[in-house]
């Protein structure tokens, strides 16, 4: 019987070892699954995190282009309310200076 015995032990250590490889086997496949999971998650983030920050500066882009659309709008038609507001002074001037010189050095039209 202590043959049966020892054999019976010895069965057992050799799976128990087998259980044990078996589990540290299944582990590392678990564990690879797990970080090759977590790498898909993290790059899907990072792609979304770019894609949804590429579209905020596009929008900001354009209202940024709307703004300065109407900035230059607004400039130029101040710039014509300037030469409108103006322009009598510079006609009145511009006369008064033809009238110096004609007065001063006579006219050509002899």
């Amino acid at each position: 019987m202590p043959k049966n015995i020892a054999e019976e032990i010895t069965e057992a250590e050799a799976r128990a070892r087998q259980i044990l490889q078996d589990a540290r086997t299944e582990g590392a496949r678990l564990l690879a699954q797990a970080k090759a999971e977590a790498e898909d998650l993290a790059k899907g983030s990072r792609q979304s995190y770019h894609r949804t920050l590429r579209e905020k500066v596009l929008k900001m882009e354009e209202e940024a282009d709307k703004v300065s659309e109407k900035t230059i709008e607004k400039g130029r038609d101040d710039s014509k309310e300037l030469v409108k507001s103006h322009k009598a002074k510079v006609d009145d001037v511009a006369n008064l200076v033809a009238e110096e010189v004609m007065a001063r050095y006579g006219s050509n039209k002899s």
